[in-house]
């Protein structure tokens, strides 16, 4: 039985000797509220509220359930403080109910490349032809290469980052504030690694335009082929590159028929598939993580950097690494030439 304000009124004019009809009456109120009050005062001589034992009863109920599961239905990426905002119950109720009984967990998004159904259709093509040619040739002979852009001001991490502070000193100079200048040092780096060896760190000055002259002789005549000769030593290798203006341009194309045949053209090496690369699936990630919190005050002390982490990678992580090619070409064939990490 819901309290009621008149108990007190309901107390006095029953102890006058007023009958439950006539109480009714005088107070506008129902006359089984009165029944119920006058019942409690024979039973324990007062109208006074007798407080319940127990736990109090959970806002945890199908009704509510029901409700969340309902709003995740339409949108799993609403927030958890602002659904139980608009419930009205508390957050740990929400997150209880998310957690024990819709059986959900909360994860990051994944990040991929955008595909088209064209992309998707053509590395889907790619993907089987790749997987016939490694049956021939060997997925440890590949040198496969990326460039990747680095600064002198890594991004800051704002999920992990955090300074612990009074809440007086929230708002003070005390505050430190995470940020990059708008245009930041930098320099490219061009890498290439094997299932067992890397190829030197080639830096290109940002105000250097990688053209097809550049490419071909920086990257490709005065890095890549020394160390190609030195460590093949006459034995096979097969060179996978992106297909940049610069690198499918007529006069590259020479260049690589001339002093690496076998290359995978691009009738085997499909466009937008940096979950394909090595270099870009796993090695640029692993170089950041190395030199990642660090703030370097000029474009040689970052390079230098590199030039350490790079060194650190040992053959074991190279081979564990490019093997996984193979179950990635055949990860992106069964998701029809689609993102595929979640089959991984």
């Amino acid at each position: 039985m819901k309290s009621s304000p008149h108990r007190p009124s309901i107390e006095l004019l029953f102890k006058r000797g007023l009958g439950s009809a006539e109480i009714a009456r005088r107070l506008q109120i129902s006359s089984s509220t009165v029944r119920n009050v006058v019942a409690a005062i024979k039973k324990r001589g007062d109208a006074s509220e007798v407080k319940k034992s127990g736990r109090p009863r959970s806002v945890n109920t199908r009704n509510t359930r029901a409700i969340i599961k309902k709003r995740i239905i339409r949108n799993d990426g609403l927030s958890l403080n602002r659904m139980a905002s608009q419930l009205g119950i508390a957050r740990s109720i929400v997150q209880s109910i998310v957690k024990n009984d819709l059986k959900l967990k909360s994860y990051k998004l994944r990040r991929g490349q955008y595909l088209s159904d064209k992309s998707k259709a053509m590395r889907l093509e790619k993907c089987r032809k790749l997987l016939q040619h490694f049956q021939v040739r060997r997925v440890s002979d590949v040198i496969w290469t990326d460039e990747k852009i680095f600064t002198i001001e890594p991004l800051p991490n704002r999920q992990n980052q955090r300074q612990l502070l009074s809440k007086d000193d929230s708002m003070s100079p005390k505050r430190r504030l995470a940020h990059n200048r708008l245009f930041p040092k930098s320099v490219m780096v061009w890498a290439g690694i094997t299932a067992t060896g890397k190829t030197p760190l080639v830096f290109i000055e940002r105000n250097v335009k990688i053209n097809s002259e550049v490419y071909q002789k920086i990257v490709l005549m005065d890095n890549l082929l020394p160390w190609v000769t030195q460590h093949f030593a006459g034995g096979p290798f097969i060179l996978q590159q992106d297909w940049a203006p610069s690198h499918g341009s007529r006069s590259t194309l020479a260049v690589l028929e001339a002093h690496f045949p076998g290359f995978l053209d691009k009738n085997l090496w499909p466009a937008s598939s940096p979950d394909l690369n090595p270099m870009d699936f796993s090695v640029w990630g692993m170089l950041e993580g190395k030199i990642a919190g660090k703030v370097f005050a000029t474009v040689d002390d970052l390079k230098a950097a590199l030039e350490v982490a790079w060194a650190s990678i040992d053959d074991g992580y190279l081979r564990r690494t490019v093997n996984s090619v193979k179950k990635r070409l055949r990860a992106c064939v069964k998701a029809r030439g689609s993102n595929f990490e979640i089959l991984l």
